[in-house]
């Protein structure tokens, strides 16, 4: 009896630990595969699919009482003219695991554009780069500014006057000798002061022994101009190298960009996209106004007109996109083409913002000229059914012809 007794105990273990893997397994289901935002256009019908044996309730801006529904079965909702809905979905009927927003927005266009850009910008303050070490007139090592500042610090003041660039931060420095600054530093987006005591080197200049910088220069792809000539670009930040923070920005300029080479990707060494920016005023087709983790967006100005097609394209929301065939719009041989790719994943979490769309290059002219996907090729535009769906971000170092991109509609509600 006392054998049977600790079986019936050991079986309902392993039968309670198998309904909370599912349970986990279901939770992690909806929240990885069920988009925290949905987007419809108006007067359109949209469906969301989650296919467990949830039950779902939806809300209305204009009614006071939610609708149950069985998440069973596709949910069909008929936007009409209400601007938002709320979705929720609930375990065992009653505990809400997951809330989706679904907004609804007038259709978007976009002018898909695959052209290579130059991007270049000034840094909002002067960007640490790393701290280093000064030898003085007396052959002394010393590292005035090392466990003061740190890469990713943005210095802004010299002693309560505000310094813009790299000269203005120097001669700041100079003027004061060897007495204490007081420096106004922007850290993690909070102002602090600190103080640091400069040091003269051998050759007589005085140092807080800094590298900085206040430019930033680099290659990509432009995605999109939209009908009220906002543009967006790359899917990703500008970062910065050694701290890996996006670079933040005081102002910029989206430049034309020549191709000279394409350097091939290889397993365990991402190709390169080796260019150059064409400075000039006839070149420049836009002001650069913000540098997010999902991309760098601007204002394109009249000289953009010159260098994309005026032909737009409807977007696809991302519940629209399939797995399977779609293109990549990018320059590879010489112009800008269309290349065949296969959608294999689609991820809806916020944890795959930049990379809900997983893809493999197929087109055998683009494997031939870039080995996949390269370096300066983010921001080229993903189009399926003839919509605007994305556009490609990063590449897979191991597996060049893989790579990932990012659902337009994030870079338009940026």
């Amino acid at each position: 009896m006392k054998r049977i007794r600790q079986y019936r105990i050991w079986l309902t273990c392993i039968a309670i630990a198998a309904v909370c893997t599912g349970i986990i397994y279901y939770i992690h289901y909806v929240r990885k595969n069920i988009p925290d935002k949905i987007y419809m256009d108006s007067f359109s019908d949209g469906t969301i699919e989650v296919g467990l044996p949830f039950v779902g309730t939806v809300k209305s801006e204009e009614e006071a009482v939610p609708v149950a529904v069985n998440l069973m079965e596709p949910l069909t909702i008929n936007s009409g003219d209400v601007s938002e809905y709320k979705f929720t979905v609930n375990l065992f009927g009653t505990i809400p695991i997951k809330e989706i927003s679904v907004s609804v927005n007038n259709t978007r266009h976009v002018i898909a554009c695959g052209i290579p850009v130059g991007i270049s910008i000034d840094t909002d303050g002067i960007c640490v780069v790393d701290t280093g070490d000064v030898t003085t007139s007396m052959g002394v090592i010393e590292a005035p500014a090392r466990g003061i500042l740190m890469a990713g610090d943005y210095i802004y003041s010299v002693n309560g006057k505000n310094v813009y660039t790299i000269r203005e931060l120097m001669d700041e420095i100079s003027s004061g000798g060897s007495e204490y600054l007081c420096l106004g530093v922007r850290r993690n987006g909070e102002n602090i002061e600190t103080r640091i005591k400069p040091v003269c080197d051998s050759d007589g200049v005085y140092k807080i022994g800094v590298w900085v910088r206040d430019d930033c220069q680099g290659l990509g792809t432009l995605t999109y101009v939209d009908e009220d000539n906002d543009f967006g670009t790359l899917g990703h930040s500008i970062s910065d190298s050694t701290s890996g923070k996006a670079v933040e920005i005081k102002s910029g300029r989206l430049y034309t960009a020549h191709i000279w080479s394409i350097v091939k990707g290889k397993e365990g060494k991402p190709g390169e996209v080796i260019g150059s920016i064409n400075y000039g005023e006839d070149n420049y087709i836009g002001d650069i106004e913000e540098n997010s983790d999902i991309g760098v967006y601007g204002k394109a100005n009249d000289n953009i007109k010159a260098y994309v097609d005026n032909v737009y394209m409807q977007v696809a929301y991302k519940q629209d996109i399939e797995e399977g065939e779609a293109f990549v719009r990018t320059f590879a041989d010489g112009s800008i083409k269309d290349y065949a790719i296969d959608i294999t994943e689609i991820h809806f979490s916020e944890d795959y913002r930049n990379k809900g769309i997983v893809f493999t290059v197929t087109d055998e002219k683009l494997l031939s000229c870039t080995g996949g996907i390269v370096q300066g090729m983010s921001g080229s535009p993903i189009i399926q059914n003839g919509k605007g769906i994305g556009a490609g971000t990063h590449v897979f170092v191991n597996e060049p012809e893989k790579g990932y991109g990012i659902f337009i509609e994030e870079m338009l509600e940026h």
